[in-house]
């Protein structure tokens, strides 16, 4: 995976894509919601993959394990983002939303499992850099309308099964 590169980012357990489905949270934050569907195919499934010092990251550059990256939807052009003061409001966890702006609450950090390069098709956890929180998506809940089967992204304490990722369809820069 490549500063630059447009991706999609499965959740390993469930096999679904993390999406921004342009429906807002009622609570907390009230930001866009963040959640994994089923559906390969929707082009809100994008995700480009920025460094958040991108003067000095250039396009192509291989994304290290252990560096900070920023995860922009390429359809509404939102930012990836967490905050510890809202919870996610089926689990109680971390919320994660959709953040039309910038700031450090955008920034995760990609810990690899085997690698020293985060790999196409290899898991890895991504740690939100403010509060040490994994992005993770729990199969068991699920939302019914008007976003029904889409699974809640949250951020949780632990890097387990629940917490890995891995980038597959996309568009990548060597």
């Amino acid at each position: 995976v490549t500063v630059g590169s447009t991706v999609k980012l499965s959740h390993v357990k469930s096999d679904t894509r993390l999406t921004l489905p342009q429906v807002t949270y009622g609570t907390g934050s009230q930001q866009q919601a963040i959640t994994t569907q089923q559906d390969a195919a929707s082009s809100r499934n994008f995700w480009l993959v920025e460094q958040p010092d991108s003067a000095s990251a250039e396009r192509g550059q291989p994304v290290l394990c252990g560096s900070n990256i920023r995860l922009i939807n390429s359809d509404s052009q939102h930012s990836l983002h967490s905050h510890g003061n809202h919870k996610s409001p089926m689990s109680g966890n971390q919320e994660v939303s959709g953040y039309d702006g910038r700031d450090e609450g955008d920034l995760w950090r990609v810990e690899c499992i085997k690698e020293k390069v985060w790999k196409r098709e290899m898991p890895v956890y991504l740690k939100h850099v403010s509060t040490s929180r994994y992005l993770q998506s729990l199969p068991s809940k699920k939302y019914r309308q008007p976003i029904m089967g889409h699974q809640e992204v949250s951020a949780g304490k632990k890097a387990d099964s629940n917490a890995q990722w891995k980038a597959l369809e996309g568009y990548y820069f060597a």
